[in-house]
């Protein structure tokens, strides 16, 4: 079995990446019970014309899609997706928390594994998605 040396020297810096979204508490993970219904194209009525807040590819190699509005008051969360559903959540503590790794991009390099950030909250949506009206 491969072994691997774990860095965490540079988990300060995953704050100043552009893709990262972070809130007061740090980087979060989303827990969605369910399947989204994601939007195909930018809604032409329903919100604001902020091109960050709908689908939007990253970049051709990364796989993360922009597709919706997070809004956190405190404890609870709403997850807006396109003009058609909202889910209303939580945000809980992780008890251990979490390490958010960055493996080498060739496996066989002396590389080692980084530690990007712990996360230490999640924001859980256990309800199903309520309609907008």
């Amino acid at each position: 079995m491969p072994v691997k040396e774990v860095v965490y020297s540079s988990a300060h810096e995953s704050l100043k990446q552009p893709q990262v979204i972070t809130t007061s508490l740090g980087n979060m993970i989303l827990e969605i019970q369910g399947e989204l219904i994601l939007p195909v194209e930018k809604p032409e009525v329903g919100f604001i014309d902020d091109e960050s807040k709908y689908s939007k590819l990253l970049s051709a190699e990364q796989w993360a899609v922009k597709f919706g509005r997070l809004e956190l008051s405190g404890k609870k969360a709403t997850l807006f997706i396109g003009t058609s559903q909202r889910l209303l959540g939580d945000v809980k503590t992780l008890d251990p928390p979490l390490a958010l790794l960055k493996f080498p991009s060739e496996p066989e390099t002396d590389e080692p594994v980084e530690v990007v950030d712990v996360i230490k909250h999640k924001i859980i949506f256990t309800g199903r998605p309520l309609p907008i009206m």
